[in-house]
């Protein structure tokens, strides 16, 4: 038997062994008729038919039983059907068989795909050799479709991992029946082998071998996130259940527990609270207990707690006499304590920081507990709120210190660039002055009059390398959500990759908010890199997108000669380069750095496999700085 190299009806495995429907099939027929079968692979339909004529092949694989091949050979009983559809891009244009109307269309040499091609109205047909070679002409849109045997090619699909990116139209093209193909003067075997497909060929033993080389088309439960997702929902549902019931039965003894002993639970309850400073009120608001603690912060006032002064006349007074310290005049003094006091009888509790006039500092907080007590807590902070005042001098005194600097790297990088475009101006002057007058430098002077333009154009480059990184935090703040696939895909249009590489970028990534400039300058960077210092003729470069939490991480994988680990940290430097060999001003990875970290984000590098290296950036998901944006706008 002749087969062709048409996965997976037949083909050639990794081992050199054939495989597929026609094979199996052909195999258990032939076991059933008594004949020993060997099989020979071909290119293509027309191959096989030709090896039919000229005696070289007693049968073919599985063929559609047109007119027209069974001038060559005798066609054996129907096994099935090919039924031929158009395969178009899922985000392009073609929606309908209508609109397949004047395109170029692809298909596999001498199948019988071509028949089905031929059907579209003014179509070119392109014919390629195996199935596989379709796929990739499609996805980048150099064929506008593709019409093929279903099943073949949606297995084609799923085995190329496309099958989300690509559909079939309806209604189908051609359905033609199927079976095998016996050379014209073998009629004898023809016979034998339909008295064997009428015995022992069943829909069952079809519906299996199709089955386990057609597969099946993915489906939710497929995604590993999905099942996960689901498990996780379970566990979860399971915790709050369980957690739901310990709770109320924790909660009835608890309540038991305050019953029976609610004079010690009110203190426990305002220990709870913090541990430090603490009074207990009855309902007129006089002290009936402080802890020890209380004693030791604040002695002074002990003696009138215990002639028993209220908790109105304790702040009225620590206000008056200017133990807190304050701005307000008596009157003033005794309305806030008033509403204060009426605020804490209706159970408002508000914490709020208080200055003592010797200089220490106190978080302090008053709640009611119960009916019929309330409580005041007291707790010193004045070392905290002092280092969070040297913080806050230190930010200050650094974001001054950081705006000279950018003002400066401004300063400097405007100053320069204006003489180095005049020295690069004098230099093209020059050269057109010596042309005109017909003068020839000798060879060593020529060579170092390319150097000078050299060094001068990769001066004026790190200048404004220099400017655009002394710029960058003040520009990367104003975001809008962006489709990442395709604005990579203008980023790739402006980058121009090198002849021999090819950049794939992942479709349908998951939608971003942050400044599209600072994103097309950090991403055009990266690619940049990944094509500048490659080491080899051709090579590929991958970018792709996760998602985990509230982030998007987007890397770009690349095959060249990758960056060792020990320079992993210091390649974000400014002015830092690993390799003189190659142009640049050693900015790009310090900008990239600086731009992502303005978002909130990160950038790290990492080794790839088998060779070259992967660069992470994470991005804030768009849903997530939506509803901070939407927070902050409710502030």
């Amino acid at each position: 038997m002749t087969y062709e190299e048409f996965h997976p009806y037949s083909f050639t495995d990794a081992e050199g062994q054939p495989q597929g429907v026609s094979i199996d099939l052909m195999r258990h027929i032939a076991s059933v008729a008594g004949r020993e079968v060997q099989f020979h692979a071909n290119q293509n339909p027309a191959g096989m038919l030709s090896e039919l004529r000229s005696g070289a092949a007693d049968v073919t694989s599985l063929l559609a039983l047109t007119p027209k091949r069974l001038t060559a050979g005798l066609g054996t009983r129907e096994l099935g059907a090919f039924e031929l559809r158009a395969f178009v891009r899922r985000d392009g244009p073609i929606t309908t068989l209508g609109d397949l109307t004047g395109t170029t269309v692809g298909v596999v040499k001498g199948s019988f795909a071509i028949t089905g091609a031929r059907l579209v109205p003014f179509s070119k047909v392109v014919e390629f050799d195996t199935t596989d070679d379709l796929i990739l002409p499609l996805l980048t849109g150099e064929i506008d479709a593709v019409v093929s045997s279903q099943n073949s090619f949606l297995r084609r699909l799923r085995m190329a991992h496309v099958e989300d990116s690509i559909v079939s139209l309806l209604p189908s093209l051609v359905i033609s029946p199927y079976g095998f193909v016996v050379a014209p003067d073998q009629e004898s075997l023809r016979t034998a082998l339909n008295a064997a497909i009428d015995s022992s060929v069943t829909a069952n033993l079809l519906a299996t071998v199709e089955k386990k080389w057609f597969g099946r088309s993915r489906t939710l439960w497929d995604n590993k996130l999905v099942r996960w997702g689901l498990l996780l929902s379970t566990a979860m549902l399971a915790a709050i259940l369980t957690l739901g019931y310990w709770f109320f039965h924790y909660r009835q003894q608890s309540a038991q527990l305050l019953r029976d002993r609610a004079g010690d639970q009110l203190l426990i309850r305002a220990l709870d609270e913090v541990a430090a400073a603490i009074v207990i009120y009855d309902t007129e608001l006089k002290a009936v207990h402080w802890n020890h603690g209380f004693e030791l912060i604040f002695p002074s006032v002990v003696p009138a707690l215990k002639k028993g002064a209220t908790m109105r006349q304790m702040i009225v007074q620590s206000y008056v006499d200017g133990t807190i310290e304050n701005d307000l005049s008596d009157i003033q003094i005794v309305d806030m304590v008033d509403q204060f006091v009426e605020d804490l009888r209706r159970g408002k509790s508000e914490l709020r920081i208080v200055r003592t006039r010797d200089g220490r500092v106190f978080q302090a907080r008053d709640v009611k507990l119960g009916s019929r007590h309330y409580a005041s807590l007291r707790v010193d902070i004045t070392q905290l709120q002092q280092q969070q005042d040297i913080i806050t001098e230190q930010a200050v005194s650094l974001e001054a210190a950081n705006e000279e600097l950018r003002t400066f790297s401004s300063i400097a990088a405007h100053d320069l660039k204006a003489p180095l475009f005049s020295l690069l101006n004098l230099i093209d002057f020059m050269a057109e002055d010596m042309q005109e007058a017909g003068i020839t430098l000798p060879q060593d002077i020529q060579v170092n009059w390319q150097e000078i333009e050299s060094l001068s154009q990769r001066m004026m480059r790190l200048v404004q390398d220099l400017l655009v990184y002394a710029t960058t935090q003040s520009e990367c703040h104003q975001s809008e959500v962006i489709q990442p696939s395709h604005r990579l895909r203008e980023v790739l249009d402006l980058v121009g990759p090198r002849e021999g590489f090819d950049v794939t970028i992942a479709a349908d990534m998951p939608d971003l908010r942050v400044n599209p400039i600072a994103f097309d300058m950090v991403m055009r960077n990266l690619i940049a890199n990944a094509l500048q210092h490659h080491d080899q003729e051709r090579g590929y470069v991958v970018l792709e997108a996760t998602t985990s939490g509230d982030a998007v991480t987007i890397s770009v994988r690349d095959d060249g000669p990758g960056i060792p680990e020990q320079h992993w940290d210091e390649i974000f430097a400014p002015f830092h380069r690993l390799s003189t060999s190659t142009e640049g001003s050693g900015l790009g990875l310090a900008f990239i750095k600086k731009t992502v970290e303005s978002w909130g984000g990160t950038v790290q590098v990492k080794a790839a496999e088998p060779r070259g290296a992967v660069f992470e950036v994470s991005f804030p998901r768009s849903t997530t700085a939506e509803t901070a944006l939407q927070q902050v706008v409710a502030v």
